[in-house]
């Protein structure tokens, strides 16, 4: 479930802070909690996105799952700075 904060201080829950302002997303298992259920009501929290099971066609492939990036200056297969090293 994806919440946004808004008070004015930093709520924590389990590892996630979710910081004035901010939206973030309330770890599995927490969305019937009591107390995110009462910062709901009181409009501490506001619900972005509901809790809902994330289910994939059978079948369908994501077009970008797979693919690689080639303009990643990172993944060029040479570095830079040892290019640089070698040649002075």
């Amino acid at each position: 479930m994806l919440v946004k904060n808004n008070s004015t201080k930093i709520i924590g829950i389990q590892e996630t802070s979710i910081l004035p302002g901010d939206t973030g997303k309330i770890p599995s298992g927490y969305e019937k909690n009591p107390i995110v259920l009462k910062y709901i009501d009181n409009g501490t929290f506001s619900v972005v996105e509901p809790a809902k099971p994330a289910k994939k066609e059978k079948g369908k492939k994501d077009p970008a799952e797979g693919a690689k990036k080639t303009d990643d200056p990172m993944d060029s297969g040479t570095d830079d700075a040892q290019g640089q090293q070698a040649g002075a």
